[in-house]
């Protein structure tokens, strides 16, 4: 019988960082057998330390892939007071994570899956695996899956209770077009209703960018811990 699997996130990446950090380790180890040079031996202590950082990076990404991603959708879903009709967008779904995570939450609501899927951003990425993963978590009745751009939303104004993001809007490219993405979520966002954007990066744009939108900020702040990884969360409101 198939698993659920949300995949690694940007597994190039993960990798790219824990064989760079390891082969600089080695090779900052490796410097004062060959050489008795004082300054190259200070080097060497300066290579193995940034040959760590990057390591501990990588490792980090893959700790959260295997079990931060999970805590974090945990602590994102725990921020709601659910009734169970909530009409919940999910940016950037990826795999289905947060939408599948929200659906248990429902029992007369949907929630709405989007993304542009790229398997360089998610191992195994695709509308499939989505759907899927919706099937083996049994809520595949209560979800909806569609290919769109974050920076121009097709639903109408004031469309959503709650709206979730992890790791999806500092893709954007150009970054200037990362406001725009914000300005769509306060758009789309009902009355009272909620937004929770995650990422790796510090959410402090976000929070300003959905401020100069008229929403209000209830938060911006890191959850390290939680995602056993970077991670930033900011909570708003309308």
């Amino acid at each position: 019988m198939s698993k659920v699997n949300y995949g690694i996130d940007a597994p190039s990446i993960m990798r790219n960082l824990i064989v760079f950090g390891a082969l600089t380790v080695v090779a900052g180890f490796a410097i004062p057998m060959l050489s008795d040079n004082t300054i190259l031996e200070y080097i060497s202590y300066l290579i193995v330390l940034v040959g760590l950082v990057f390591f501990i990076l990588g490792i980090a990404m893959f700790a959260y892939g295997l079990k931060g991603k999970y805590r974090t959708r945990d602590l994102m879903l725990s921020k709601i007071k659910w009734t169970g009709n909530e009409k919940v967008l999910d940016i950037g779904t990826g795999q289905g994570l947060l939408m599948n995570g929200a659906a248990k939450y429902l029992t007369t609501g949907k929630s709405i899956g989007i993304d542009i899927w790229s398997s360089k951003d998610l191992s195994d990425n695709s509308i499939n695996k989505t759907l899927a993963n919706a099937k083996l978590e049994g809520v595949k009745d209560k979800i909806e899956i569609r290919n769109e751009d974050a920076r121009s939303l097709t639903f109408a104004d004031n469309s959503f209770d709650v709206i979730l993001s992890l790791l999806c809007i500092h893709n954007i490219e150009p970054k200037a077009e990362q406001e725009k993405a914000c300005f769509e979520i306060a758009r789309v966002l009902k009355p009272n209703g909620t937004a929770l954007i995650g990422d790796y990066i510090p959410t402090t744009e976000y929070a300003k960018a959905f401020a100069k939108a008229g929403l209000k900020v209830k938060s911006s702040k890191p959850y390290f811990t939680t995602a056993y990884a970077l991670m930033w969360i900011v909570e708003v409101t309308k």
